[in-house]
């Protein structure tokens, strides 16, 4: 006799059961298309500059536990206040100078890496060098403090809404997963620190290199590849060497990055500025990436880069501008800051210096 025979009320409960599993690990997806669709359209409708911003802040601190995505949040808010606060303050005194440009992103990266790696409150560090960096960097094109300061309060005021609608969204969904919490690999915090000396050295070469380079050419992206570098550099508590680390962190930013890009260069084309076949593409993508981010630590990683790109080649200052030149300028930084830090790594390989 077959003893593997399931009745039908038994195979239905087993379906349901997957069925279950299978919704609770879209959670995290559903999260993060509802927090960046409310926060790129809200702040279209408060007029703020970039709603990328806001959508972008509203995904870095997405996490499944409210706890966690209260804490990052604060974070980010914070380090973004102290680092407009920093630059206003500076640029008051020394603007429109391209050499102090670079010094000033080159001791404030290697620093803010240096303290985001013996601290937990690493989300702080980079947004409070990125704002900074930003600031000054428009304080090259227009110098004039009360355009800066309105630069400044808008990357506050959208960072806010990035982080509240975030939050909000969390809290709302929160039954749906309450039996389970899913963290992503990417996300596991480590009460220990470990201490590696050179990594700051590495980032303060790095953006001393890259950002004469985003200045001559007069590339959109210099907030990408600022956050490109701090982001390749911060690393987590692992066994692995921290080469290996960098290195593949590097190529996985480099992946997910080209991918987006790619795929956006065939998609928006046919769009023509309209907003369903817009919102449903930008879903799609966001759904895809959230999957990718839930799996293993490099698919992980690469899930997490490559909704980073999707939201920055998608999410332009006008709503529903599908220009695929846009979303190239602002890739191209990235991939030039890849290879600067690529081209740091090989030399200190070359000198036999490790961390």
């Amino acid at each position: 006799m077959n003893t593997s025979f399931h009745s039908p009320t038994a195979q239905l409960k087993q379906w349901l059961s997957r069925l279950a599993a299978a919704t609770l690990n879209s959670i995290f997806a559903i999260q993060v298309i509802a927090a960046v669709l409310l926060s790129v359209l809200l702040s279209d409708l408060a007029g703020f500059d970039y709603p990328g911003w806001a959508a972008l802040s509203s995904y870095a601190v997405m996490n499944t536990s409210v706890k966690a995505s209260t804490v990052r949040a604060f974070n980010w808010v914070t380090g973004t206040v102290l680092g407009g606060v920093l630059a206003l303050l500076l640029s008051t005194y020394l603007i429109q100078d391209s050499a102090f440009l670079i010094l000033f992103c080159t001791v404030v990266g290697g620093v803010a890496v240096w303290l985001a790696d013996v601290s937990r409150w690493s989300y702080s560090w980079v947004l409070g060098a990125v704002t900074s960096m930003m600031v000054m960097a428009e304080a090259q094109k227009i110098g004039e403090f009360r355009h800066l300061l309105r630069f400044t309060f808008n990357r506050i005021e959208e960072v806010v809404l990035g982080c509240a609608v975030c939050i909000v969204v969390t809290v709302l969904l929160y039954p749906l997963k309450r039996r389970r919490q899913v963290v992503a690999p990417h996300q596991v915090n480590h009460p220990e620190p470990p201490r590696r000396p050179l990594l700051p050295l590495q980032a303060g070469i790095t953006l001393l290199l890259l950002t004469p380079i985003l200045l001559v050419f007069h590339l959109t992206g210099f907030w990408q590849a600022m956050v490109s570098v701090l982001a390749v550099f911060i690393l987590p508590t692992s066994t692995q060497p921290v080469q290996q680390q960098i290195g593949q962190r590097m190529q996985q930013r480099l992946y997910g990055c080209m991918a987006a890009t790619l795929l956006s260069l065939i998609l928006l084309p046919f769009m023509h500025h309209y907003p369903p076949v817009y919102i449903a593409t930008l879903i799609a993508g966001l759904w895809l990436g959230c999957h990718l981010q839930q799996g293993k630590l490099l698919v992980s990683y690469f899930g997490r880069q490559f909704t980073v790109a999707w939201i920055i080649v998608f999410i332009q200052e006008t709503l529903w501008l599908t220009e695929p030149i846009q979303a190239v300028m602002r890739c191209v930084s990235i991939l030039i800051a890849i290879m600067t830090i690529g081209m740091v790594m090989t030399v200190f390989r070359w000198l036999k210096l490790s961390v």
